[in-house]
């Protein structure tokens, strides 16, 4: 009876006569289920749920849970590991010792819950921390502990924060992290809805932003997220979010709320007639905590993801383990819901601790504690879905890192699909996914794979053709949808051989004045029928470094210039210009930046390079006695090139703060073989375009090249055709008064005489008017 009157006490219980009564429901049932009952009678947030009496046979356990306030739904977690306690205590403990779990409740609130959980250190003084809930909560607490050594085990958080064994020896999340279920659902959303536009209500905490980052890494910007809101825990409503979500055009809401809050989206999306793909995280999808309030009928087709058997699935009652979860909730706890899944967490969670402290033996050390926790290999525990495994090693503080897929339907959730890993490239790696289908589907599989690819000629390493193919293959690859292979070339006259003679070459980056070039020297007949561009990219400065004798272009007469190799773009670029202005130094053929030596002790005169600036190799050249030669834009130059500057910011190792060097610039163009509208080639080279033009703007950002900002798509390129389904989709996609303002050249202005069409400042006021529209767009 003294027992009893302190436990009494210690719950704050107003009377002896409570007190008596609280022993009688003891004396029926148990000690854990007789004090939450105390609990839940009592407003007081800091009231204890002990499994059991204090005494020198036992295993404190600490816990803090929010039992009251915004997130006490979650309250059920703590009430189902005492009860599985309980079970454990009424089996003869834990190699016969008892569990006293004490629990606390914090009502989510992390000031609280550092208050709380140094009481249960240094005046309860418990072996660990276990399960408590919240990343807020878990991270208040998380240097405390570890300062202090004490384990804080499988936190009841999702938060990636848990999984740095280096940084937080001592705490171990449970779950699989919040980044690890946003990186399944991005598999599942390029998979089926490859073409949708995504929408996010997130919490504005480290729990939102962690499933944010997740999904946003896990997309790889395949699909554009459109919109984004967030809440705070202390809002009222998400209306004004839902309606500036529906209002962005998604077609997917990925929901990142907890329970309280789904209810609200959910309800929200319903009254406004918006119907998009709708994904809630995992704290969210307990039907009793939190979807029955919604209303059933309105959260039919919700998708999610689960790791566990649900408690109100039928097709498990045949499963053996869940025979023994249903009969535990009956004996235990039977006034909980079965279909609430926050109950099979705590019942999973509080398998795993009783699973470590059983391997700790009599050395129940807090090192060895961690010890066990992070030796986990393999270990199957009953309601968690067949072919999910715990897996903890020293440097992997992820025990949960796999899931399946789930829809609402019928008023309970049915898994599909097989499980997938959040953390396992060969499930979201496509190139993983083929390897493993070829053995059994070749043919098919190659023709699928085939069918949409794009091979582009680009430039030699190190080059800004390179680093332009590249982004576009960041960009616009999209799996089986459209494959962009970009290949290193040897420049611009090299891409105009493959793309006429190579197989497989479908398009490439070459340089107007080549095409210009073969032109005039009668290199390659019928060029301009045979080629054709799809967009202009960007202009190319000519480079000129030179001692510092050399003060102009015509002081290279017969000295020795490199000008990169024979079938490169520079090559073609300063035999042109040399041959305009009457130059004639001796030509070397050696790659730029393999040829700074040799400029250095002497042996050559000067390097051109004709690229987009800045130029990697040449931002790092620190010799003071080397210099940028200007180029000016003299008459025989004006016909073929546009005058252009190179600047400090450019370079500045090269040219003075604020200083600039007069130079050049070239057209690059991305051109293509001009396929009939009927050849798969051209539906191949359709798909590029349609792909580069609605996406353009995501280039045109970093960490993508700044020459992309130069690009406009609507610009004409004078005396060469565009491709067919380029034009067509400027005139789908351009209103008219636009798109007559930015077409080619048979859209200039009717009163432009033929020489003022032909004068090279008016072809430049021309692509000057196109990219000024093309960016208003």
């Amino acid at each position: 009876m003294i027992d009893i009157v302190w436990h009494a006490l210690e719950l704050r219980l107003p009377s002896a006569n409570e007190a008596i009564g609280w022993l009688r429901t003891v004396r029926r049932r148990n000690v854990a289920t007789a004090l939450i009952f105390a609990s839940m009678a009592g407003p007081l947030a800091t009231e204890r749920v002990s499994a059991a009496s204090p005494g020198d046979n036992e295993i404190r356990i600490g816990n803090t849970m929010p039992y009251t306030g915004p997130a006490a739904s979650y309250g059920i977690i703590g009430k189902t590991i005492t009860a599985y306690f309980d079970k454990i205590n009424a089996e003869g403990g834990i190699n016969g010792r008892k569990i006293n779990f004490i629990s606390y409740d914090d009502a989510y609130n992390a000031a609280k819950t550092v208050d709380l959980t140094r009481k249960l250190v240094e005046e309860d003084r418990v072996l660990l921390i276990f399960a408590g809930l919240g990343t807020a909560p878990g991270a208040a607490v998380q240097p405390y502990l570890n300062s202090k050594k004490v384990p804080q085990l499988f936190v009841a958080s999702g938060a990636s924060m848990w999984d740095q064994p280096r940084e937080f020896p001592w705490t171990m999340g449970w779950q699989p992290s919040y980044q690890t279920e946003s990186h399944i659902y991005a598999q599942y959303l390029l998979e089926n809805y490859p073409r949708g536009k995504i929408a996010i209500l997130y919490q504005d905490d480290g729990f939102g932003k962690d499933y944010v980052k997740g999904l946003k890494d896990g997309l790889g910007g395949k699909i554009p997220i459109v919109a984004e809101a967030p809440y705070n825990v202390t809002d009222t409503t998400v209306d004004a979010q839902i309606a500036k979500l529906k209002a962005s055009g998604a077609d997917i809401l990925f929901d990142v709320t907890t329970p309280k809050f789904a209810v609200m989206a959910v309800r929200r999306t319903v009254d406004l007639g918006w119907k998009p793909v709708h994904v809630i995280p995992t704290v969210s999808l307990s039907i009793a905590g939190a979807l029955q309030s919604s209303g059933l009928q309105n959260v039919e087709g919700l998708l999610s993801a689960g790791y566990t058997l649900e408690g109100d699935d039928p097709g498990a009652a045949g499963d053996p383990a869940y025979r023994e979860w249903a009969a535990f909730m009956d004996r235990y706890i039977p006034s909980a819901s079965k279909s609430n899944s926050l109950t099979v967490f705590g019942y999973t969670v509080a398998k795993a601790m009783v699973e470590v402290l059983t391997r700790c033996g009599d050395d129940l050390s807090r090192d060895n504690v961690m010890k066990q926790a992070a030796s986990l290999k393999g270990l199957q525990l009953p309601m968690l879905l067949p072919g999910i495994v715990v897996n903890t090693s020293a440097s992997d503080y992820a025990p949960l890192e796999q899931m399946q897929m789930m829809r609402f339907a019928a008023g309970r959730w049915e898994r599909f699909g097989s499980v997938r890993s959040g953390i396992d490239a060969g499930s979201v790696s496509e190139s993983f996914k083929t390897i493993f289908r070829y053995g059994t589907a070749k043919r098919d599989l190659a023709v699928q794979l085939n069918a949409n690819t794009v091979t582009l000629m680009t430039g030699s390493f190190g080059s800004t053709y390179a680093q332009i193919g590249a982004d576009l293959s960041s960009v616009l690859d999209n799996g089986a949808n459209l494959r962009v292979l970009p290949v290193l070339g040897r420049g611009s006259v090299q891409a105009v051989a493959d793309i006429l003679l190579l197989k497989g070459v479908d398009a490439g980056i070459v340089r107007k004045d080549t095409l210009a070039y073969l032109e005039r020297k009668d290199f390659a007949n019928n060029i301009r029928n045979q080629f054709v561009y799809v967009t202009k990219m960007f202009n190319e400065e000519m480079h000129v470094l030179a001692p510092r004798t050399i003060r102009s272009l015509k002081d290279l007469d017969g000295k020795t210039v490199v000008v990169d190799l024979p079938d490169a773009s520079t090559f073609v670029t300063s035999i042109n210009v040399f041959e305009r202005l009457g130059i004639k130094p001796h030509l070397l053929y050696i790659e730029p930046r393999l040829a700074l030596e040799k400029l250095s002790k002497g042996e050559i005169d000067a390097i051109v390079a004709v690229e987009g600036k800045p130029l990697q190799w040449l931002s790092q050249v620190r010799d003071p006695n080397l210099h940028l030669v200007p180029v000016g834009y003299e008459k025989p130059l004006q016909q073929e090139y546009l005058p252009s500057t190179l600047s400090s910011a450019d370079y500045p190792n090269l040219i003075a703060d604020g200083a600039a060097v007069d130079t050049i610039a070239a057209e690059a163009v991305l051109a293509s073989y001009n396929w009939q509208p009927t050849s798969d080639r051209y539906r191949r080279l359709s798909l590029l375009v349609e792909s580069l033009f609605t996406r353009i703007a995501q280039l045109q950002r970093p960490p993508f090249h700044p020459k992309w900002k130069e690009v406009a798509l609507k610009a004409p390129v004078a005396g060469w055709n565009r491709f067919q389904a380029a034009q067509e989709w400027i005139d789908r996609n351009v209103p008219p008064a636009a798109g007559a303002a930015a077409a080619s050249a048979a859209v200039e202005a009717p009163s432009a005489s033929r020489q003022d069409r032909d004068d090279p400042l008016y072809r430049e006021f021309l692509v000057w008017r196109a990219n000024r529209l093309n960016s208003k767009r």
